[in-house]
């Protein structure tokens, strides 16, 4: 007895010669198209301009701010707290970086390190303080620690910077 395999049977095609050829060479092409047409706009990451900011910050006298907590901050303008909404699911926050000890320079983070802050008016405040256990060891005058109150406002936008933020010291205790 021979038992029959379908891969020995050979189907008869209904189509032509040509028409084999023609779905050989268009089948990568719609493919791609597919992959084209799925990859456009369905992104889920909000479409945004991340600018790379830098600068430097120091007292009035030119000395460096020295403390435990030197941070500063970039609010986007017109909200107190931590982002704005741009357009459906695009937020605008807060930036921030730290200050370093050694010349006063800072480089701003919004959701990656070093990746800077979303295009667009900010104020400026600064948390400098003595150190971490003493919330009120600030070492630069209030103005500067609330977007209320700060004299500095800046527009972040391709090519700006670097930033120079030149403040008050507060007199030792």
């Amino acid at each position: 007895m021979k038992i029959k395999t379908l891969s020995s049977e050979k189907i008869p095609s209904k189509r032509t010669p040509i028409q084999v050829r023609l779905r050989k060479i268009f089948l990568p092409i719609r493919v791609g198209l597919i992959l084209i047409a799925l990859g456009a706009g369905c992104s889920s990451e909000p479409k945004v301009t991340m600018v790379p900011v830098r600068g430097t910050v120091r007292f009035t006298d030119g000395s460096i701010p020295q403390g435990e907590v030197a941070t500063v901050y970039f609010e986007p303008i017109g909200i107190g707290t931590q982002a704005t909404q741009l357009g459906p699911g695009v937020f605008r926050k807060t930036a921030f970086g730290t200050i370093d000890p050694k010349d006063g320079s800072f480089q701003l983070t919004t959701v990656n390190p070093g990746d800077g802050a979303i295009a667009g008016k900010y104020k400026v405040i600064f948390d400098i303080r003595k150190t971490y256990m003493d919330p009120t060891s600030f070492l630069v005058p209030e103005k500067y620690t609330r977007s209320e109150s700060t004299p500095f406002e800046v527009t972040v936008e391709p090519g700006c910077g670097p930033f120079q933020f030149e403040l008050e010291k507060l007199p030792p205790k």
